[in-house]
């Protein structure tokens, strides 16, 4: 009785709720106890609630650490969002992580309840800061739905806290209240730049965009000639790779006054955050023991929190200083500290709302039309005051960097003998540094960043060489002219479609490499390194076949390699007939290039008794029709060139010589690789362009061995001729 009545006074004291029902109704001790119980039965599931908010703040600190090793990874040191971005699933488990500060009614009567709420604020800054350049990779589209519900979690987030600084959820005392109206403000702030950011991006991306193709119309159109040569390749993707990493939306996002602001706030939060901890923890062992609502669970998510603030605010810090030391700084230029100055940019957009009419008539409509341009004025000068604010705060790491540079040079003055700078380094840099996008033309980079996003390409370069395609090369030192182009197929063989469909360069590559590895007794090591190189060879000529054969005729028979291919390398089969050696064992090579002929001939008959107009289209043959027509012609064409020579067939010189045109096959659709890594270079949407450039870069390392050898045997042929068989096919056939 004595333990019963006093859990009952530890929960009477825990539960003003259960004091004032007792006061204001005198209730019996029994009617308190069934008080009690029904409290605890709806607080069990508050546990649950506890864990579920445990996992999504895990989640949360993960994307933030991918985000953040990533970047130091590839060096891109103004942190650019790449799997912590503004999205719906974002928002989603954001809402899941702040629940804590979001309660306005479950009780939480201890100090560490009460830090665990006031995380969850810092937390929400800290997100808040790392999706910021996230912003600038959207279409307008989905840059205005994500942020207005961006928006609507903060506000209500803000309104939540109020309510409960109020009604003495969160403790009305300091320093837990004053933390607490801080977070508020700087959450309101927060959510302002991100609503000013996202205003300006569209002007922002026009503008990079103008300056873009104004470089592209100024290049020769010869030099597409010229990509042939490996050096030459190199030397353009140093202008496309500054180009690409000075233009992208999120550098430029990140190199804004406002994202600076951010980082300094970020900073102001981790701070406050972790003084606020030094100050309780001396406390923690007076402290009086609370039964929390979520349990253990409480302490888990105060944890993970405090380590997303810490580990959250590295980014943005770093990026603030980072990106200003791009920036001309260094110079001391005095237009830096002219931080009234507001550029066009920044109201560009408003601007142009404010001067586009109404899309509407109406009676009321000059007055409507008054209300939009006072609103809009009404925003214009508050988008001018939140931009010299943001400039005012980015003056705190300019002068910290400006002090560091000065101690740095005067160390570096008394210590070292500065070196005599190449003057063809210069001159390169120099004639590079034009290929720099910057929104403001009078504040130019440094040649620091310039240097250093060379360097960064020459980095990527070095780490894609390392990964050499050396199966395939072993099979192009096979290829020493383009024969196998034009014998793997030949006029006198008949058709059995009313019209052939188009070739493609991997279709005759996967049959003949099937051919070849159901020849009986070949060694196979030997048939293991030519499917190795297939393999290899292709991965590349997939990338071809997309990047220049874009047509939906084309489209089909590239889903069908695909597919013939996986289930050649998976299951060893080609059309549901198995290419294991111990199938055939006793038949001759004669026997077995038949057998697959009487294979295709059957699948491609079945087609023609069973389709109708429809199908007959070209782009609309079925997959296992295009691969059976070209088998049918392959192996038509070594048997008509056996019997019309009068030889007989010998497995291992059948062997080299399909391998040969395999070889010979793959390096004629190789020589289009210079040409798929500049069309990479020119992606057309902003937002990708970045990617897309990277992308070739690898491609370039990885293929550098092989443009080097194929760069001497590119024939006299038109450049988008190249990009097809067929095209081959006709000019290897001529005289």
């Amino acid at each position: 009785m004595a333990e019963f009545c006093k859990n009952i006074k530890l929960q009477l004291n825990q539960s003003r709720l259960i004091q004032d029902f007792i006061n204001v109704n005198g209730s019996s001790l029994a009617e308190v106890c069934r008080a009690i119980e029904t409290e605890d039965k709806y607080s069990e599931p508050m546990v649950v609630i506890g864990y579920y908010i445990t996992v999504a703040s895990i989640i949360c600190l993960y994307a933030i650490m991918l985000d953040l090793s990533y970047d130091l990874r590839y060096n891109k040191f103004w942190f650019p969002s790449k799997y912590f971005s503004l999205n719906a699933a974002s928002i989603t488990i954001i809402a899941v992580a702040i629940k804590l500060p979001m309660d306005l009614s479950t009780p939480m009567p201890g100090v560490e309840d009460q830090v665990a709420k006031l995380g969850g604020l810092g937390f929400m800054c800290v997100m808040m800061c790392n999706f910021m350049p996230s912003l600038a990779s959207m279409d307008n589209k989905s840059l205005f739905a994500n942020v207005t519900c961006l928006s609507i979690l903060v506000i209500t987030l803000i309104v939540n806290v109020g309510i409960q600084i109020k009604t003495q959820v969160i403790f009305n005392e300091h320093p837990f209240m004053t933390i607490a109206c801080i977070y508020m403000g700087m959450l309101l702030f927060l959510l302002i730049i991100l609503i000013s950011s996202a205003i300006t991006i569209p002007t922002t991306k026009r503008v990079l965009e103008l300056k873009y193709q104004g470089i592209m119309n100024d290049q020769n159109p010869q030099e597409n000639l010229l990509f042939t040569s490996l050096e030459n390749l190199k030397q353009h993707m140093r202008k496309y790779w500054i180009m690409a990493k000075t233009g992208s939306p999120q550098f430029v996002e990140a190199s804004t006054p406002l994202s600076s602001a951010s980082g300094i706030i970020c900073a102001v939060s981790m701070v406050m955050h972790i003084s606020l901890l030094w100050q309780l923890w001396p406390t923690r062992s007076s402290r009086k023991k609370t039964n929390p609502v979520y349990k253990q669970s409480t302490s888990q998510i105060s944890m993970i929190q405090i380590v997303g603030v810490v580990m959250g605010s590295i980014a943005p810090i770093s990026r603030c200083f980072t990106v200003l030391s791009f920036n001309s700084f260094a110079n001391r230029n005095r237009k830096h500290f002219s931080v009234f100055k507001v550029e066009n940019h920044w109201t560009q957009k408003l601007c142009e709302w404010k001067e586009n009419p109404l899309s509407f008539f109406s009676i009321e409509m000059d007055h409507l039309h008054n209300l939009k341009n006072y609103i809009l004025i009404t925003c214009i000068g508050f988008q001018k005051v939140i931009v010299v604010s943001c400039k005012i705060i980015e003056l705190i790491p300019v002068a910290v960097i400006i002090f560091a540079i000065n101690c740095f040079k005067s160390l570096k003055a008394m210590l070292f003998t500065p070196p005599t700078a190449s003057g063809s380094d210069h001159d390169t840099n120099d004639d590079l540094s034009n290929y720099v996008l910057l929104l403001e033309d009078d504040v130019p980079l440094t040649k620091y960043p310039v240097k250093r996003i060379l360097a960064s390409l020459n980095r990527l370069i070095e780490k894609a060489e390392k990964k050499q395609h050396n199966n395939l090369l072993k099979l192009l030192e096979r290829s020493v002219s383009f024969e196998g182009v034009t014998t793997f197929d030949i006029d006198q063989i008949q058709s059995i479609l009313p019209f052939e469909p188009f070739n493609s360069w991997s279709l005759p590559i996967i049959n003949l490499a099937c051919t070849a590895f159901i020849i009986p007794n070949i060694d196979k090591a030997a048939v293991d390194n030519l499917l190795d190189s297939v393999h290899e060879g292709l991965f590349l000529t997939h990338v071809v076949e997309e990047g220049l054969n874009k047509a939906s005729e084309y489209v089909n028979i590239q889903r069908a390699t695909v597919t013939m291919w996986y289930e050649v390398k998976n299951k060893c089969k080609w059309l549901e007939t198995t290419l294991k050696t111990s199938a055939y064992v006793g038949k001759t090579a004669t026997e077995i290039i038949q057998l697959f002929t009487y294979k295709a001939e059957e699948v491609l008959n079945e087609f023609n008794t069973s389709s109708n107009e429809e199908q007959m289209e070209k782009e609309k043959f079925p997959p296992e029709v295009i691969a059976a027509n070209s088998m049918y012609r392959i192996t038509q064409a070594i048997m008509h060139t056996y019997e019309s020579n009068n030889l007989e067939i010998i497995e291992a010189e059948l062997f080299t010589r399909l391998s040969d045109m395999i070889a010979d096959i793959l390096a004629a659709c190789l020589t289009n690789i210079p040409r798929v890594v500049i069309m990479k270079c020119h992606e057309s949407a902003i937002e990708r362009r970045e990617d897309s450039v990277i992308d070739a870069v690898n491609l370039l390392g990885r293929t550098s061995e092989i443009i080097k050898r194929l760069e001497t045997r590119v024939p006299n042929m038109d450049q988008d001729k190249m990009a097809f068989i067929d095209e081959w096919r006709l000019l290897l056939r001529q005289p």
